[in-house]
């Protein structure tokens, strides 16, 4: 029924089948084959793959038995049909990789515009109740057992979103080197696939990233980063970066949209700016202030960019600011689509299971972007109100998207209940 790449595409009505509102190729398409060319052509790996697709979407859920529950069924005993899933997942011929690779092909060819923000993130994946699990290891502030997912993600101007690198981070895992070497692979990856003749990349991270290797990785390569530093450092010209930041004044104001108390609202913000010679590089620090944000509204950001006036530490300051409207990716992925309630064992269907969210979330992300008919029409399913301060979120497409599915599963039973004739029961 569907396949990836799951990229939206504005239609004129709403009528006929549902799924011709968008860019799913169907099976046999050439995009759909360019998907399984890469393990086998077996059309029932075509078929169960599908299903993986199928379920994720319309359960919210990485669980398969949550998967097999939404989707219509010809056998008798639905045990059957997880146990095909199952071994869909633990298949040698399906690669994560293989299913990646065509979300990234996808995605990227969407960008436009001359500079494109490459935001990494390193966001964890908690199993607080799992042991056995091949790799896992105790990550992020609360140091739960879970993996990280480490991800590059392309932002246009336009806020057109491709993924340019992902991998499921397991510091368990037999032969792993180190965080600082998976972020190196990430740093080319994503220059790889997302930059282009003409096409400036500007790197943003948040203070995860507040490294040395990596600012000289990102310049090395020719391109441009913004990173939120926390760490103190000597400068070339005396004192330290505490010291500039906490005394430099800040004397331009704006107002922005960030997400505050968990809802998006406009916010005053304040920022100045000072060319600082850190490890033997001119680079400038960007100080800003959102009083909204109390504590975790001091970011220093120090960039390569150049920064001669307001306008362009503006801009510096804007481009990080776009870094967390991605935040909304994430939720997508864990909130939307149940990124941590998968219960497969081993890295190789844990990742060909995290590689299926992926691409569905872009597609999410590019449907809530697109102001077409589809969207609209997902938004009244997902119980749009039309209220004027109804916000038109990911959360109201997810649920017009689960209904649609549903619509289509109970037809099907119908179908099968009658003999394949379609007649509606009374």
């Amino acid at each position: 029924m569907v396949n990836l790449p799951l990229r939206a595409q504005p239609v004129s009505g709403t009528g006929g089948d549902p799924w011709t509102c968008s860019r799913w190729p169907r099976p046999g398409s050439r995009s759909s084959r360019a998907v399984l060319r890469a393990f086998s052509p077996d059309k029932r790996l075509h078929r169960r793959f599908e299903e993986v697709v199928r379920g994720a979407l319309a359960a919210g859920s990485a669980r398969v038995s949550e998967m097999v529950a939404s989707l219509p069924s010809p056998l008798q005993n639905r045990f059957h049909q997880a146990k095909a899933l199952y071994r869909f997942l633990s298949n040698p011929r399906v690669e994560a990789e293989a299913l990646l690779d065509r979300v990234y092909q996808e995605s990227a060819t969407a960008l436009e515009g001359e500079e494109v923000l490459v935001l990494l993130d390193l966001s964890p994946v908690a199993k607080p109740y799992a042991r056995a699990l091949e790799g896992i290891a105790r990550v992020g502030k609360d140091r739960r057992p879970g993996y990280e997912l480490l991800t590059a993600l392309g932002l246009d101007p336009a806020g057109r979103l491709a993924l340019g690198y992902a991998h499921l981070v397991a510091y368990g895992e037999r032969g792993f080197a180190s965080l600082p070497k998976e972020v190196e692979g990430a740093i080319e990856a994503a220059r790889e696939r997302l930059g282009g003749v003409g096409r400036r990349l500007v790197y943003v991270a948040d203070r995860g990233f507040d490294d040395r290797k990596v600012f000289g990785q990102v310049l090395a390569l020719g391109e441009e980063f913004v990173v939120r530093v926390y760490r103190d450092r000597k400068l070339g010209e005396g004192g330290s970066l505490a010291k500039v930041a906490s005394s430099l004044a800040l004397p331009c104001g704006e107002e922005v949209e960030l997400r505050v108390g968990g809802r998006y609202q406009r916010v005053r913000l304040h920022f100045g700016w000072r060319e600082v010679e850190v490890e033997g590089r001119r680079l400038h620090l960007v100080v800003c202030r959102v009083p909204a944000l109390g504590r975790r509204g001091e970011w220093w950001l120090l960039t390569s960019l150049p920064v001669r006036g307001r306008e362009e530490a503006a801009q510096v300051v804007e481009a990080y600011r776009r870094r967390w409207e991605v935040e909304r990716f994430f939720r997508l992925l864990k909130t939307g689509l149940g990124l941590e309630t998968f219960q497969v064992r081993g890295l190789a269907r844990i990742r060909k299971v995290v590689a299926v969210l992926l691409g569905l979330a872009v597609f999410l992300w590019e449907v809530e972007r697109l102001g077409d008919p589809f969207k609209g029409f997902l938004l009244q399913l997902g119980g749009k109100l039309g209220l004027p301060s109804e916000r038109d979120g990911p959360y109201l497409l997810l649920r017009g998207l689960v209904r649609l599915l549903n619509y289509e599963v109970t037809q099907e039973l119908l179908k099968q209940a009658k003999g394949g004739r379609g007649r509606s029961f009374g």
